[in-house]
């Protein structure tokens, strides 16, 4: 019987892979167009990338919360140290959690 995690696991891939896009909605004239099997390379590889970086990214913010609030407390609400640990957490829980098709293409729009 398959776990409980492994379904969890496979309903998500399956849900990041269908509401990603499979190519950019308006390709402007000079761009040669991509074949299918390009877009279909990148939609795959975004929803494979995207099913690792999100609880990764996850775990990474809420370690920085805690590190950043143990260190609050124990400096008792310095206000150099509530600057820093709001900056790292900022930087750490920041940021695109879905990687798009778009953002793996060699070209940045």
């Amino acid at each position: 019987m398959v776990g409980r995690r492994t379904c969890y696991a496979i309903a998500v891939f399956l849900i990041v892979f269908v509401l990603s896009p499979f190519g950019s909605p308006v390709a402007s004239a000079e761009e040669p167009k991509e074949s299918l099997g390009l877009q279909l390379d990148y939609a795959v590889a975004s929803t494979l990338l995207t099913v690792v970086n999100v609880p990764l990214r996850l775990a990474l913010c809420t370690t920085t919360n805690v590190i950043s609030g143990l260190a609050y407390l124990l400096t008792f609400g310095s206000k150099p140290v509530a600057r820093d640990a709001s900056e790292a957490i900022t930087a750490a829980c920041s940021g695109p959690y879905i990687i798009t098709p778009q953002r793996l293409r060699a070209n940045p729009e």
